[in-house]
């Protein structure tokens, strides 16, 4: 394991370590309140990324499932479940990353873009939240509150020891007062500075804007990029053209 790779693992545990055992080891899905709980998702990390001259993350909204154990696979550790999370996650991402377009507007269609732009070793991908439910957002799940915050952390961790240079967040609308929530743009405890929009090149606020984080990566904020509408579609190509052109001072 490189260096980054477990500086990550061992800021994961630190995250963890709190939560209670059986989110992870399966061991309450008889419960309802747990049966259909996803497993971790957990980012990983690789040496080329590390080296790349511009880093891009992607967060997303959470995966419609995530299985870590599979089949027979036992709960060992805590440090053993972190590390096949973040193998899954790379795995997964290095699968999908090269494979055809899907049809129609996909969270891979997005990545697949920026890769072709930038390359995939330019890419990190990561969630607002870490966990499914019931292959879907977790925002209704009784135990979200507990979820939310383990996520916040988590996120937050990934961009730590990422250091990505921009950030898409294409989370979508309906769970935009959580990104706000983690990285506020208001108040005393704003971390987000350089609010802008592309109005002028035509773009409308709802579906494009712009901000810095902690003075010091630039972000965009998007509709979740399975949205088909023309407006989106457009913002997307618009950003990628943006992107593309240096226009984030890459």
């Amino acid at each position: 394991m490189d260096s980054a790779q477990q500086t990550l693992a061992e800021a994961y545990y630190d995250v963890l370590n709190a939560l209670p055992q059986h989110w992870l080891d399966r061991s309450k899905t008889q419960d309802p309140e747990y049966a259909k709980l996803s497993g971790l998702f957990l980012p990983g990390t690789s040496a080329s990324y590390q080296s790349a001259p511009q880093k891009i993350m992607v967060v997303g909204r959470e995966t419609r499932r995530w299985d870590v154990l599979r089949g027979d696979d036992k709960f060992q550790s805590l440090e053993d479940y972190i590390c096949k999370a973040m193998t899954t996650q790379q795995d997964h991402l290095a699968k999908f990353i090269r494979k055809p377009r899907d049809r129609g507007e996909s969270f891979f269609n997005l990545l697949r873009d920026l890769a072709d732009d930038h390359g995939v070793q330019s890419l990190a991908w990561a969630n607002l939240f870490s966990f499914a439910w019931n292959k879907k957002s977790p925002m209704r799940w009784k135990h979200f509150p507990t979820l939310l915050e383990i996520s916040e952390r988590l996120l937050k961790v990934q961009i730590e020891v990422l250091r990505p240079d921009i950030i898409i967040f294409a989370n979508g609308v309906s769970s935009a007062k959580f990104r706000q929530r983690y990285f506020p743009h208001k108040g005393e405890g704003s971390v987000c500075t350089e609010l802008a929009d592309f109005c002028q090149e035509g773009v409308p606020r709802s579906q494009l804007w712009q901000f810095r984080l902690h003075q010091r990566i630039q972000c965009f904020r998007i509709q979740h990029p399975s949205s088909i509408s023309a407006s989106s579609r457009a913002a997307r190509r618009f950003l990628l053209g943006h992107l593309r052109s240096g226009g984030a001072g890459g």
